[in-house]
């Protein structure tokens, strides 16, 4: 059976600007066509192929720092969820675990593989406080700003 990489999407930070979207769109439409003949053409079939990363939502509230990440169809134990001081770090692994024969598959649109995802916190965070939930293929991370104390110190001015 053929595999597909997971949530391949196209990046808005890394795309040029493409000044005539719909021939671009047009064109890779008809490269996905012809499949495997695409190399030798010269024109990528998954132009728009970037790092798998799973998509996400991140705020604050009430002195908490919340991270919720799509997952559909991930094993809660298949993730690896690390939380440093700073940043957040994710790795997850989706698996097609029934076996067809190639002759068999009609069409095959989902994505299997790993994703990984790592961001920075816009405040310095207590790791000890970290939680994580996963319900309906969402994983849900909650973890406390730490408090900034402010730090002075008093100097005094030599004549």
């Amino acid at each position: 059976m053929t595999r597909r990489f997971l949530a391949i999407r196209p990046s808005d930070e890394a795309a040029p600007l493409n000044v005539f979207p719909s021939v671009d769109r047009m064109m890779r439409d008809m490269m996905r066509v012809f499949g495997d003949f695409t190399s030798d053409v010269g024109y990528p079939a998954d132009a728009e192929r970037v790092l798998a990363v799973p998509r996400a939502d991140f705020y604050r509230k009430d002195g908490k720092v919340f991270a919720e990440f799509e997952l559909p169809g991930v094993d809660p134990s298949k993730v690896d969820l690390n939380v440093f001081e700073d940043r957040l770090e994710l790795k997850a692994e989706k698996c097609d675990e029934k076996s067809v024969e190639q002759g068999d598959v009609l069409r095959c649109e989902r994505y299997f593989g790993s994703v990984s995802r790592s961001i920075q916190f816009p405040v310095e965070v207590d790791p000890d406080s970290a939680k994580a939930s996963f319900k309906n293929g969402v994983l849900t991370v909650e973890v406390a700003e730490r408090a900034q104390t402010e730090r002075m110190k008093k100097v005094a001015i030599e004549s």
